[in-house]
């Protein structure tokens, strides 16, 4: 039978879709545009990408009703409101359960679907893995779920306790995507620096064992929580020159009461050290961090000393989102919540004075040598990504220079954009 996928969401949704992609062709069918079956994979972490995802959903439905496919509808949306979702989308022939991705054939081999088909409680081999990334780019999952318990998250209740997996099926996924050509690989979890926690091992014996395999390729660490960094992995990361110098740090805030209120488990005085010492000895790494703003009882003195503390510490790149108010978390609970107009303001103030930063922190690179990811090309312009740019969250390389698709290359950076930058390619 022919699929299509539709992944929405973060990495790790889209590792959950290669996987379903992969055990689905194990069993014979196909992933192509003219599909008999139409498989959403949903996103539902906070309001705005519920809200996406069932517009995706009905639009889907339409296209799927046109072309006499059925539709079936997985993910996190189907984990948050499962029970609620026949009724309220009856356009989707079947709901699947994120425990039942290992028997996803079973959904498209039925003659007759059901709205409520929960499949069995089976997930899919990595092994079966079908990359959708194009190459050199690809993402390794490392661990499911998340211990942390931030007072305003949605996701322990949806994907659950932290899981990490073994170190030897991590070495040896790697190692196959290396083998299949992928150089660039992106390590994801919900927050990879607690890897081990519930094994006995930790990320630091993972990286170390990941940068044991010869050959040329670059490492990047997707999400390292603050409270999960020290001196040993720092020296890790900056040592090694298959570590891609980019650091994804999301802070959430700056202020010890609202970081306390979160159960974020670090103080102001722990950002100020961390970030003082990354500058001090990775001079030239690329910094990410990811901020909130409007958390319940934020005042606007709060607001200004997060957005000195932005300013103090010159993220190279951020983003940030305004507090969701989701159902069953902590935070939801608490008194102060604040008007969309607030924090639709404080969102907007934020992000004016990070593109400030962007721009001058962008402008130190001119003249400096760089690796960068050929993307695409559309007539004579060609994108990508140098590596300091991370995949789908940060600016793109415009290239100049004789080049294909897929190449990892070596060019003088040019000129800068607001985000972007331009890159003169090497003979």
């Amino acid at each position: 039978m022919r699929y299509r996928m539709v992944s929405l969401g973060c990495p790790k949704n889209l590792v959950d879709s290669e996987q379903m992609a992969g055990r689905l062709d194990k069993c014979g069918h196909t992933l192509s545009d003219d599909a008999e079956v139409v498989i959403v994979n949903t996103c539902a972490f906070i309001a705005d990408a519920c809200s996406e995802s069932i517009e995706t959903v009905l639009d889907e439905a339409k296209k799927a009703a046109s072309q006499g496919a059925r539709l079936i509808v997985t993910g996190c949306l189907v984990e948050r409101f499962g029970k609620e979702l026949p009724g309220l989308l009856p356009e989707v022939d079947a709901f699947a359960r994120r425990s039942a991705y290992g028997s996803i054939e079973e959904l498209l081999e039925e003659k007759a679907f059901h709205g409520d088909s929960p499949g069995r409680a089976t997930s899919c081999d990595w092994r079966s893995r079908r990359v959708l990334t194009a190459v050199p780019t690809a993402y390794l999952r490392i661990q499911e779920g998340c211990d942390n318990r931030c007072s305003y998250c949605t996701i322990p209740s949806i994907r659950g306790n932290l899981t990490s997996r073994p170190i030897r099926d991590v070495e040896e996924e790697f190692i196959r995507l290396l083998d299949s050509g992928y150089r660039e690989i992106n390590v994801i979890g919900q927050d990879i620096t607690s890897f081990g926690r519930d094994t006995g091992s930790n990320l630091k014996r993972l990286l170390a064992t990941l940068l044991a395999t010869r050959g040329d390729y670059f490492i990047r660490l997707l999400y390292l929580h603050p409270r999960g960094i020290d001196d040993e992995l720092l020296e890790l990361i900056a040592n090694d020159e298959r570590v891609v110098k980019y650091l994804d740090i999301p802070i959430q805030h700056s202020e010890d009461r609202i970081l306390e209120s979160m159960n974020r488990g670090y103080c102001r005085k722990d950002l100020e050290e961390l970030f003082k010492k990354v500058r001090k000895n990775m001079a030239d790494a690329m910094l990410r961090t990811t901020v909130m703003v409007g958390y319940p009882g934020e005042t606007e003195e709060e607001f200004e000393r997060l957005c000195g503390f932005v300013s103090d510490y010159e993220f190279d790149n951020l983003g940030a989102f305004s507090y969701s108010r989701e159902k069953g978390t902590p935070a939801a609970r608490m008194s102060g919540h604040l008007a969309k107009a607030v924090k639709k303001g404080r969102y907007l103030r934020i992000m004016e004075l990070q593109l400030s930063i962007s721009k001058r922190r962008l402008a130190r690179l001119i003249g400096r040598r760089v690796k960068v990811v050929v993307e695409a090309r559309e007539g004579s312009t060609i994108t990508g990504r140098t590596m300091l740019q991370a995949p789908d969250v940060d600016g793109i390389a415009f290239i100049r220079g004789d080049c294909e698709e897929g190449e990892i290359r070596e060019g003088k950076v040019t000129g800068t954009l607001d985000y972007d930058v331009i890159i003169e390619l090497e003979a």
